[in-house]
């Protein structure tokens, strides 16, 4: 089942909510102690990255400042190099990535939404 580039942005903004609500406001020494929340974060931040590097070049040409390879390779690391992931650096884009990247999610979405609706279209 194919899932539509609103979808994939709806389920990156999702995601990216989750961590927050997962380790936001952790510090990396603090997440290194606890598992959960530093499991839930990186489950979440894989997702982000696999389903931002499914967004069509299309909608991610409407967008060319966000940071769609930064997280698909930060998903690649945390997949293939899990034993290496540095949780300073998670805490980092959990602390100051997943806001602007929601805030670009909130617009890509209401944009696609617009050019959906569009009877011109």
């Amino acid at each position: 089942m194919n899932r539509s580039d609103v979808d994939r942005l709806r389920d990156a903004r999702t995601f990216a909510r989750h961590a927050q609500d997962n380790a936001g406001g952790l510090a990396s020494e603090i997440l290194a102690e606890a598992t959960q929340p530093q499991h839930a974060a990186l489950y979440d931040l894989a997702v982000i990255g696999e389903t931002l590097n499914r967004v069509s070049a299309q909608i991610k040409s409407a967008a060319p400042d966000m940071e769609w390879r930064e997280f698909y390779d930060l998903r690649n690391f945390i997949v293939h190099a899990y034993w290496q992931v540095d949780l300073e650096i998670i805490a980092d884009v959990i602390w100051n990535r997943l806001d602007p990247l929601i805030s670009e999610l909130d617009r890509l979405i209401a944009f696609v939404e617009r050019m959906e609706n569009d009877p011109s279209r």
